[in-house]
């Protein structure tokens, strides 16, 4: 999607954000507009990087094995407490699963880097990528 919506009239490209807002690129910049904040918007010369995380395996892989404590502990010995092992593995389950494909945007001169969770992980990611590169090639 392309909408004129920039402060000085150019096209910001548009890509919907799975929890809401959007993220958007132009010659200039990057610009996140999320539904609970403000817009942030980032020149191509202050990213210092842009990666894209598929999953943290080792929360899953941990998560997993929590279930499956939990199962084996609710056949031999305590329902209840395997039923609570159980569902603590599913939550972070589902917590996991819920960050996958999580989109760092790494801003110079900040602590903390911008994360968002694209609906086109790996378009977004790309472009962003190829965007960065030719700026800083400039």
């Amino acid at each position: 999607m392309n909408d004129r919506d920039d402060s000085d009239g150019t096209t910001i490209t548009r890509m919907g954000l799975r929890r809401g807002g959007w993220i958007g690129y132009n010659e200039t910049g990057v610009y996140v507009d999320r539904d609970d904040e403000t817009r942030i918007k980032i020149q191509h010369g202050n990213i210092t990087q842009v990666g894209l995380k598929s999953a943290e395996w080792d929360l899953v892989v941990m998560s997993v094995v929590l279930v499956g404590v939990g199962v084996f502990v609710g056949t031999t010995r305590n329902p209840l407490v395997g039923i609570g092992f159980a569902a603590v593995g599913l939550a972070s389950l589902y917590w996991s699963y819920r960050k996958r494909h999580e989109l760092v945007i790494h801003v110079e001169n900040e602590r903390k880097p911008i994360a968002v969770y694209p609906t086109h992980p790996a378009e977004c990611h790309e472009t962003l990528a190829e965007r960065v590169r030719t700026s800083a090639e400039d």
